[in-house]
């Protein structure tokens, strides 16, 4: 069963972020279908599927082909990721879409366990409720807006897996008067429990992709997810390099405490995280107080494009660096300076390290290049340099430093800064 409508959206909010939207066409819904072949089809079919999201869309229209009136149907996960507490899967009738938000963890704060759906069910409880007539029972919030699109009955269940008596929610919504009979429960109950498998390998999978994305890096998680994680594999890649690091990090560490240090640590990174990610590059590794990132270069052709994407970051983590100085220097805290250096070259991008303990990584002359123009920018005391070869490339107006001996190499390079750094 395809989806006529099928897109990645990332789509910010204070605590949830929507990941995907799966929209089936109606001539792609089933007509008929019968609880039997569903449960056959969690086992097989299901497994085969290219996002859960998907895997759940298909469940909701089945689940209505063989006469079961849902409104509503979500399923709910816990996720090991750094930021996102877990994901829950949502499909409603009415909007003909399966979303899959992911949730922060300071979702589980905001609402007092007593009061909490969720929290009830993980803890082994199944709730069933009455929204309408002498037995309606409206003990949560998430049932009175509910109960105003039009729902009768609401049916959660915890559901067992590979990670625990209660890894997953289930939740069954209608609209039909009356609300389910005893036969749709235990048809959902039966559905529900089938449903473990598939949830379990889309956990064991997002589990994976979130620590290797965290870890490594989008890209870079995505070959290693692949299988290139051989000793000694790599590719030769063009890029623009990006080596960054603090000014006067020593002196400040030595000032203050660690839990300071910390955090300031993780603001300069964050800045420059968010400006290198939203111009097209990946961070490749933290190091000390300093980061190593590339802007891959796809062909000769976009070159250009790209030397122009990895400049427009720079200029914007410093912006973005203003601001958290000036809110430092409201606070009588130490400035903070960066220095950012730039450079176009050629590297191996490929696993270097020992038998069982591999970094995915780019090495290179250019990357020990980049690296000694940063030390050049930190003696000028400027905020921003590129190379010669980074603005042979780039072809905008930069304002020439002159020819430096960079340490360790035999020959002068040309330096550059952007106009009125």
């Amino acid at each position: 069963m395809s989806e006529a409508v099928s897109s990645a959206l990332i789509v910010e909010g204070q605590n949830v972020v929507v990941a995907e939207i799966v929209e089936c066409a109606i001539e792609q819904r089933p007509a008929h279908d019968t609880i039997g072949s569903i449960l056959e089809w969690l086992t097989g079919g299901a497994r085969r599927s290219s996002s859960f999201a998907r895997t759940i869309d298909e469940l909701s229209w089945r689940l209505v082909a063989a006469g079961i009136p849902l409104l509503r149907v979500n399923l709910r996960g816990g996720t090991l990721h750094p930021q996102f507490l877990g994901s829950v899967y949502v499909w409603w009738r009415t909007s003909a879409q399966t979303q899959e938000i992911m949730i922060t963890h300071e979702v589980a704060d905001l609402i007092p366990p007593a009061q909490n759906p969720v929290m009830r069910v993980r803890n082994g409880e199944i709730l069933r409720r009455r929204l309408e007539g002498p037995e309606a029972r409206l003990d949560f919030s998430i049932l009175h807006d509910l109960k105003a699109r039009g729902a009768t009955d609401y049916f959660a269940l915890p559901v067992g897996g590979a990670f625990g008596p209660q890894a997953y929610m289930a939740v069954y919504v209608t609209d039909r008067p009356g609300g389910f009979v005893e036969q749709e429960i235990a048809d959902l109950s039966a559905v529900s429990d089938r449903l473990s498998i598939a949830a379990d390998m889309n956990s064991q999978r997002q589990i994976a992709e979130n620590v290797l994305k965290a870890y490594l890096g989008p890209q870079t998680g995505r070959k290693v997810l692949a299988g290139q994680i051989r000793r000694g594999s790599g590719e030769a890649i063009a890029a623009v390099l990006w080596s960054s690091d603090l000014r006067r990090f020593t002196q400040m560490s030595d000032q203050l405490s660690g839990e300071s240090v910390i955090g300031m640590l993780n603001d300069l990174f964050d800045l420059q995280a968010k400006a290198i990610v939203r111009h097209g590059g990946e961070i490749l590794k933290f190091i000390g107080d300093g980061l190593l990132a590339i802007f891959p270069v796809v062909n000769p052709g976009e070159a250009a494009r790209t030397a122009r994407n990895a400049l427009a970051a720079a200029q914007e983590a410093q912006a973005a660096l203003g601001v958290l100085r000036s809110q430092a220097s409201e606070r009588a805290e130490s400035p903070l300076e960066i220095v950012i250096a730039l450079h176009y070259g050629t590297v191996i991008y490929g696993n270097i390290g020992a038998a069982d303990r591999l970094d995915f990584t780019v090495i290179g002359p250019a990357v020990n290049l980049v690296s000694r123009i940063e030390a050049i920018a930190k003696s000028l005391d400027l905020p921003l340099i590129v190379s010669d070869d980074f603005a042979s490339v780039y072809g905008g107006t930069l304002t020439s430093l002159g020819f430096h001996q960079l340490r360790g190499l035999d020959r002068q390079h040309e330096l550059f800064a952007p106009p009125g750094a």
